[in-house]
């Protein structure tokens, strides 16, 4: 019996001998796979990089799992196919689509064959990077670059896009959800349960020559108390908005309608972005450069948006219907037609406690200030400096707003043209401001109301954000230390410089004084009363 026993300890031990080296089955499974497209390769092959597939009818066709790679061959152009692969990646390990080789990223070219060029749908945990995409058919139609959607089907997470040039999309000029067309676009649909995108990060891409929108985000779970014009029909489901937007570092070029819209989001951030023409081939609907429709807690900031066409809005920014808690923050808006802000509430809807601060606006035309729709509430203007050399109406307030709804303070208002006006503006609330320049009729009354030349450096001189040196503050200013203490002014100026909450700030968009200035204590009201 021993040299039994003696055999089989032998063969035990063995056993993991012959696997040295190899994984077992299971983990061979969980490596990392990539699958590699050249379309000007001569024939198919089986998708390793020797022997590449050459069409994407191969990728459509297979369903990806976590932490497998599509690479196109940069070079290359896929033309009048459509890229729509299957499966979904898992934490950790997302399925990416990206490039390989040396040279121009490889291209994507729907000529209008296609009505989306990349496509996703009820997927999540995709990256996606480093591709040239266009979709130019004959004709305008239902056109889109990227287009990513989910029916019915919860919450889908992690969703990056980056480093793409989506261009040449010559799609329809519809509003209407199911028919827009856009470069890239996040689409939620279905209606029996309720549905959302989570974790997106649209980062460094280019998005130009595209109609109607630029970055484009839509549901159809958009009913609320706070939203009175739910334009779904009886499909909308309630509000479930799209959380952890972030639209960082694009450059967003000559748009048909409206450059870049993260609609229906809670906590979206558009920040460092470049917006230069828009509503540029818009004849019958309204467009703004940046803003959000239905959302809470949207935070815009570094971003530099002109070029917008007027006749029906072209504002560079916008305060819209069921915004709350918006902050438009650092951007610098100009030569927009349409003005620098629209305050567009609708009738019967909600849009409140919103704050538009340390902007620069130079040039902006039309209506700078344009609220000709239904009130909003508790809108606070402060910190900005607009340099004014276009016509234009400086602040238009037609829907009759007060200063319960509408508030400036410390801003700076250089009048450089003498084809200004304001028109209503005396019901709105203005405190310590500055008017320099021209003194259109209907300047609002302000008791702390500077007039003086406010000290700027170079006015009317700004190339592009990061050349607004020119709207700094020189020393010995009259807009310094002087302004409206504000109760969340928040804590830098548009230029980087410390703003501390309680000290009494310089008027416009640069905090020049280093020092705390405290405000002076309240008069008890008994003094007051004796005199």
């Amino acid at each position: 019996m021993q040299p039994k026993s003696i055999v089989l300890t032998l063969s035990a031990l063995c056993l993991p001998l012959s696997g040295v080296g190899a994984p077992a089955p299971a983990q061979a499974a969980e490596q990392n796979r990539s699958f590699h497209v050249d379309c000007a390769a001569a024939d198919g092959g089986d998708g390793s990089q020797a022997d590449p597939w050459n069409t994407l009818a191969p990728v459509n066709a297979r369903t990806f799992r976590p932490g497998d790679s599509i690479l196109l061959k940069r070079g290359s152009t896929c033309t009048a196919q459509q890229l729509h692969p299957k499966g979904s990646g898992t934490e950790g390990r997302p399925i990416t689509i990206d490039a390989y080789g040396s040279g121009a990223k490889p291209k994507l070219a729907g000529a209008g064959q296609v009505t989306d060029v990349v496509r996703l749908a009820d997927q999540q945990y995709w990256e996606i990077r480093n591709l040239d995409i266009s979709n130019k058919g004959d004709a305008a139609a239902t056109r889109r670059g990227v287009h990513i959607t989910r029916s019915d089907s919860g919450t889908g997470t992690h969703y990056r896009l980056s480093g793409l040039d989506v261009h040449d999309v010559n799609g329809n000029r519809t509003k209407k959800d199911d028919d827009a067309s856009a470069g890239v676009f996040f689409e939620v649909l279905g209606h029996t349960k309720a549905t959302r995108f989570d974790d997106v990060v649209i980062e460094n891409n280019t998005v130009r020559t595209v109609d109607r929108y630029g970055i484009h985000f839509w549901t159809r779970w958009m009913r609320r108390p706070e939203l009175n014009n739910a334009n779904c029909g009886t499909t909308c489901g309630p509000w479930t908005p799209q959380t952890r937007v972030v639209i960082r570092g694009n450059t967003v070029t000559d748009i048909g309608g409206d450059a870049v819209v993260p609609h229906h989001t809670e906590g979206a951030v558009v920040e460092h972005n470049r917006v230069d023409g828009f509503r540029e081939r818009e004849p019958a609907h309204c467009a703004a450069g940046l803003w959000g429709w239905n959302t809470d807690r949207a935070l815009f900031q570094y971003n530099e948006v002109s070029g917008g066409k007027s006749e029906c809005d072209g504002q560079g920014l916008d305060i819209d219907e069921a915004n709350t808690g918006t902050v438009y923050q650092y951007n610098y808006s100009h030569d927009n037609e349409g003005g620098f802000i629209l305050l567009c509430n609708g009738s019967g809807s909600t849009s409140a406690d919103n704050v538009v601060r340390y902007n620069i606006s130079q040039n902006d035309g039309g209506q700078l200030f344009d609220m000709v729709c239904a009130r909003t509430s508790n809108t606070q203007i402060h910190n900005n400096t607009f340099y004014l050399s276009e016509p234009v109406d400086i602040v238009n307030n037609a829907n009759g707003s007060t200063g319960a709804d509408v508030a400036f303070s410390n801003n700076i208002f250089h009048v450089a043209t003498p084809e200004a006006a304001y028109v209503n503006a005396g019901s709105l609330a203005f405190d310590s401001n500055v008017f320099h320049g021209h003194h259109p009729a209907g300047e609002p009354a302000d008791a702390n109301k500077l007039t003086a030349d406010p000290g700027l450096t170079a006015p009317g001189t700004a190339t592009s954000r990061t050349d607004t040196d020119g709207y700094r503050l020189r020393a010995g200013s009259p807009a310094l230390a002087n302004g409206k203490v504000m109760a969340s002014p928040g804590t830098r100026d548009y230029f980087g410089n410390q703003v501390t909450a309680g000290c009494v700030p310089d008027r416009g968009a640069h905090q020049l004084s280093t020092s705390c200035t405290t405000p002076p204590a309240p008069v008890p009201a008994g003094k007051r009363e004796n005199g």
